[in-house]
C-alpha cells in the first residue's frame, strides 16, 4: 500500500536560509533594500546617459549633410523645407507600417500606459523602434522635441535592468523612473529637473524612499552627457531681471493667454488621439508631412527641435510679429504631428511656443511702458515656465527645468506666479489635466492612478506574505496529522478536484479532539485509516496563483478578477499559472493582509 507523501511546511525555512538574492528581493519588495537600490539607479543612469548619447549622435550628427549647421532649418530654401518633412513623414509612415501594431507605441504615453497598467515591463521592440523614427522624425525636421524618445529610452532602460535582474514589480516602477530621471537629465543637462519630472509627471508622488535613487540616477546620466558634450548650460542668455512689480500685470495677462492655448492644445490631443488606432500610419504620417512641409514654406522656424529659435526668443531676437507667426504655426504642426503619433515630444515645442508668447508680451511691454520694464528675454523664459507647466500639469519641473536651463535665478519669483494663473486656467477654466493623461483616455487607456493604487502599487506581495503555511495532500492519516499541528503552520493548502483550496489548521486540530466514538462513520479505532481535509467541518479558500513579483494592487485585482478566497505565491507563475501546488509556494495572500496594509 502507498505510502502518503508527507506534507511540505513552509514556514520551516525562514528568512536564514534563504540565499543572497533571495533576501534581496524581498527587501526590494518591501522598499527596504534602499543601498541596492541606489546602486542600480547608478548603473541605469549610467546605461540611460548612453543611450541618450547615442540618440543626439544619431538625431543630429547627420544634419551637418544638409545644414550649415546643427538645427538650422531657416537657411534651407522653400521648395526643401517641404520636401525635407514631407518625405521623411513618408519614410516613417512606411516604417510603422511595416511593424506590427502592438509594437508601435512611443513616447510618453506609452512610458505611463506601461508604467500604471504592465508593472513597468517595456518592450524592447517598441524602445528599438523609437530609437531609429525619432532620429528620423529630428532628422527630417518634424515639429517635436527630442524629449519624448529620451524619455521612453531612458525608462526603457531602467525596465530592461529590472527585468533582467527579475525584481518585483514595486522596485521596477522605482527603476523605470530612474531612467526618465536620467534621460531628461542627459538631454537638457537638467538633472534636477529630471528628477522632479520623474516624481511629478511619471511617478506622481514623492517619497524620500523614491527620491533618493532617482537622483542618483539623474546624477549619474547627466555626467555621461557632460563628458561627451560638455557641462555648459543649454541656453547661453544674461541674467536680467523685472525692473518693478507694475509688470505683474502684464505677466498675469500673458498667463491667461497661455493657460487657453495650453487647454487648445491639450483639446486638440483629444480630438486626434483616436485616429491613431483608424489610420493607417502612411496615412496619418502623411498629413503631418503635408501640414509641416506647407507651413514651414513660410515659417521656417517650426521645423526640427528648433532650440535655435528659443534661443534667439530669450535673447530678445525677434520681433513681435515674427514670434506670433511662430506662436500659430508651431502650435498646428506639433498639435497635427503629436496627435497622429509622430514619434517624437512636445516638452520642446511647448517651451518655443511659451518663449514666443512670453517674449511677444514683452515687446509689446517695452513700447507700452518704455524703459521701465524688462528685456523681452525675460519674458520668454517666463513664458517658456508657464507653457511647460500647464501643458504637462507638471509646475514644479517646469520651474526647475527653466532655473537650470538658463542659470538665471531671477525667473523664480515671476516664473512662480505665471505658472500658477497658466495652471488655474488650464485646470479649472478649461477642465483640462495634463497632455499625457487626457492623451491616455483618448487612446482608452486607464490615466491617472487613484492614491489607493499608488500606495498598493509600491509594495511587494512578498513583504506582507504569510509563510506560516504547509502544503499538504488531501488524504492524511493521524500520525501524520498530529505530526503536522505539532509544527503550527496557521494554513493548510490542498491540491483540490479543479482549483486549490485552503483551509485553517485550526479546523484538523478541532476534528482531532473530537471523541472517537462522535466522528461519523466510525467503527473502530484505526492510526491508519485517511482524515481527508477537504471533508472537514470549517471555511473552504479556493486558491488562485500570483507572481512572487506582484505588488499588492496586482493581488487585489487578481483576487476580484479569479474570484478567490486567496491567492498562493511562487517564483514559478512569472509567465504561466499551472495551477499546482508544489515546494515553490511561496506564500499565502489574504484580503485582510491588503486590507491591513491599506489601514496602516
Amino acid at each position: 500500500m502507498p505510502r502518503t507523501p508527507e506534507p511540505h511546511l513552509s514556514h520551516n525555512t525562514g528568512a536564514a536560509r534563504l540565499r543572497l538574492r533571495d533576501r534581496l528581493q524581498l527587501q526590494l519588495s518591501a522598499q527596504q533594500a534602499l543601498p541596492l537600490l541606489v546602486l542600480l539607479a547608478l548603473i541605469i543612469g549610467i546605461c540611460a546617459g548612453l543611450v541618450i548619447i547615442a540618440f543626439r549622435e544619431l538625431s543630429e550628427g547627420p544634419m551637418i549633410l544638409y545644414l550649415p549647421q546643427i538645427n538650422d532649418f531657416e537657411s534651407l530654401p522653400p521648395l526643401w523645407r517641404f520636401l525635407l518633412p514631407m518625405s521623411g513623414a513618408v519614410l516613417l509612415g512606411l516604417l510603422i507600417q511595416w511593424i506590427s501594431p502592438s509594437a508601435r507605441a512611443t513616447g510618453v504615453v506609452h512610458v505611463l500606459d506601461r508604467l500604471h497598467n504592465h508593472q513597468g515591463r517595456m518592450p524592447t521592440r517598441n524602445a528599438v523602434l523609437q530609437f531609429f523614427a525619432g532620429s528620423l522624425a529630428l532628422l527630417s525636421g518634424q515639429s517635436v522635441g527630442r524629449e519624448g524618445p529620451a524619455v521612453h529610452l531612458g525608462a526603457a532602460s531602467g525596465s530592461w535592468v529590472a527585468q533582467r535582474l527579475r525584481l518585483p514589480h514595486n522596485s521596477v516602477r522605482t527603476l523605470v523612473a530612474c531612467g526618465v530621471a536620467a534621460a531628461i537629465a542627459a538631454s537638457f543637462n537638467t538633472p534636477l529637473a529630471g528628477v522632479v519630472f520623474a516624481m511629478e509627471v511619471v511617478m506622481l508622488e514623492y517619497t524620500v524612499a523614491g527620491f533618493l535613487p532617482v537622483i542618483i540616477a539623474a546624477v549619474s546620466g547627466s555626467a555621461a552627457t557632460r563628458l561627451a558634450f560638455g557641462h555648459q548650460a543649454a541656453f547661453s542668455v544674461p541674467a536680467i531681471e523685472l525692473e518693478s512689480l507694475g509688470e505683474l500685470p502684464i505677466l498675469f495677462v500673458c498667463a491667461l493667454l497661455i493657460g487657453a492655448l495650453a487647454s487648445t492644445y491639450i483639446a486638440s490631443q483629444r480630438r486626434l488621439a483616436p485616429m491613431q488606432q483608424k489610420l493607417s500610419p502612411i496615412l496619418r504620417f502623411s498629413i503631418v508631412g503635408l501640414v509641416t512641409g506647407t507651413l514651414a514654406i513660410w515659417v521656417p522656424e517650426i521645423l526640427g527641435a528648433g532650440y535655435d529659435t528659443l534661443e534667439m526668443a530669450m535673447l530678445g531676437q525677434l520681433g513681435v510679429s515674427t514670434l506670433i507667426m511662430i506662436v500659430l504655426a508651431k502650435t498646428l504642426a506639433t498639435a497635427v504631428g503629436t496627435g497622429l503619433g509622430i514619434p517624437g515630444g512636445v516638452i520642446g515645442p511647448s517651451l518655443i511656443l511659451g518663449a514666443c508668447i512670453g517674449g511677444a508680451a514683452g515687446h509689446i511691454a517695452n513700447l507700452w511702458l518704455g524703459e521701465a520694464t524688462a528685456n523681452p528675454g525675460l519674458y520668454a523664459m517666463i513664458g517658456m515656465a508657464a507653457m511647460m507647466g500647464a501643458l504637462l500639469n507638471a509646475p514644479l519641473a517646469a520651474l526647475l527645468a527653466i532655473l537650470e536651463l538658463t542659470y538665471n535665478a531671477n525667473v523664480l519669483f515671476p516664473g512662480m506666479m505665471t505658472i500658477v494663473v497658466a495652471c488655474l486656467v488650464s485646470r479649472q477654466l478649461f477642465d483640462t489635466e495634463g497632455m499625457y493623461q487626457e492623451s491616455l483616455r483618448a487612446l482608452g487607456k486607464s490615466g491617472t492612478p487613484s492614491w489607493r493604487q499608488q500606495m498598493l502599487s509600491r509594495v511587494g506581495v512578498a513583504s506582507v506574505m504569510e509563510r506560516a503555511f504547509a502544503v499538504t495532500p488531501q488524504q492524511l492519516d493521524r500520525v501524520q496529522a498530529e505530526r503536522l499541528i505539532d509544527q503550527k503552520p496557521a494554513w493548510l493548502l490542498v491540491g483540490g478536484e479543479s482549483k486549490p483550496l485552503m483551509l485553517r489548521t485550526a479546523d484538523l486540530a478541532n476534528f482531532l479532539q473530537r471523541p472517537r466514538e462522535q466522528e461519523p462513520g466510525e467503527a473502530h479505532e484505526d492510526r491508519e485509516e485517511k482524515i481527508d481535509l477537504l471533508r472537514l467541518p470549517g471555511e473552504r479558500l479556493e486558491l488562485a496563483p500570483l507572481s512572487w513579483r506582484a505588488t499588492l494592487l496586482e493581488a487585489q485585482l487578481a483576487l476580484e478578477k479569479s474570484g478567490a478566497g486567496a491567492l498562493y505565491i511562487g517564483r514559478d507563475y512569472d509567465q504561466g499559472f499551472a495551477g499546482v501546488l508544489n515546494s515553490d509556494v511561496a506564500g499565502i495572500i489574504l484580503p485582510q493582509h491588503i486590507e491591513r496594509y491599506y489601514r496602516q
